[in-house]
């Protein structure tokens, strides 16, 4: 959920009983610092003035009506949350009073969606998130294992004293550190702000398993022989002579000259020769 946003609007709000002094000698006053109010549903935020001669209303989104006693929405959504001031002024700003009013649009929350591994190892951290995005207020996370509500302090209850865990009922993250054979089992996230009924996730089985050493030693044992197996066949090739015939293969041949040797003229016999 976003953070509420500051909403700054020239605005006549009815009678009060908190007030904020303005700069001049006037006032403005609020009846109800905090409004709350259902999606869909009208709302009316409240000002009242004194020691003003003629403030000004303005417009907002033709959603709102603007009277002496403060402004009315038709029907307000979940992005009207906010903080909205009222502002009085006259004499070209010289004197104006303020006061803030927060509205709270109020939806109930959704059906949460859940990031549940299937499996974990025993001894490490392994880490469960919950998360809803339409509640207004933000709803709080509470988790089960089984059907049974996880207490935020494990030692507390005999179910679960033997988990170490901790619940962020804020984020909704569960988070075991480190996980243990006692964890294993369907968990489940809900989610309620007070508003409609809690809603709650399907449950996903979370599997806590040993550390597989023997696999793991598998593993590299085979990896060994694989690597023996490769060197044996380079060994091979060469033994062969396989590499070696490659390079004959590839060696350019030679052309080799001799020089004819001095013989008489009546020597009829070839006098110089050559090799390929």
């Amino acid at each position: 959920m976003k953070r509420p946003g500051q909403r700054h609007l020239l605005l006549l709000f009815t009678a009060a009983t908190l007030c904020c002094p303005a700069l001049g000698g006037g006032s403005v006053y609020t009846s109800e610092k905090e409004v709350k109010v259902d999606e869909n549903q009208p709302a009316t935020l409240s000002c009242y003035y004194s020691g003003f001669s003629s403030p000004r209303p303005a417009s907002y989104q033709g959603r709102v009506v603007f009277s002496q006693t403060g402004i009315s929405f038709h029907s307000v959504t979940r992005k009207d949350t906010g903080i909205y001031t009222c502002m009085v002024t006259e004499n070209g700003g010289e004197d104006y009073g303020e006061i803030s009013v927060h509205l709270l649009v109020l939806v109930p929350p959704s059906k949460p969606s859940v990031n549940i591994p299937s499996s974990g190892t025993i001894g490490h951290r392994v880490v469960l998130t919950c998360s809803e995005e339409n509640g207004s207020p933000p709803p709080q996370y509470q988790w089960f294992r089984d059907g049974v509500l996880m207490p935020e302090d494990p030692k507390k209850s005999r179910v679960f004293t033997n988990s170490s865990y901790t619940i962020n009922s804020k984020t909704g993250e569960l988070v075991f550190n480190p996980l243990s054979a006692y964890d294993t089992g369907e968990y489940s996230c809900q989610v309620y702000n007070g508003v409609g009924t809690a809603m709650r996730s399907e449950a996903i089985r979370l599997e806590a398993a040993e550390l597989n050493v023997g696999g793991i030693v598998a593993a590299v044992i085979v990896t060994l022989i694989l690597l023996g197996l490769l060197v044996f066949g380079v060994w091979f090739a060469y033994s062969q002579g396989y590499f070696n015939r490659t390079s004959k293969g590839s060696t350019s041949k030679k052309v080799i000259y001799s020089q004819p040797s001095a013989r008489s003229d009546g020597d009829f016999r070839q006098t110089s020769s050559f090799l390929v």
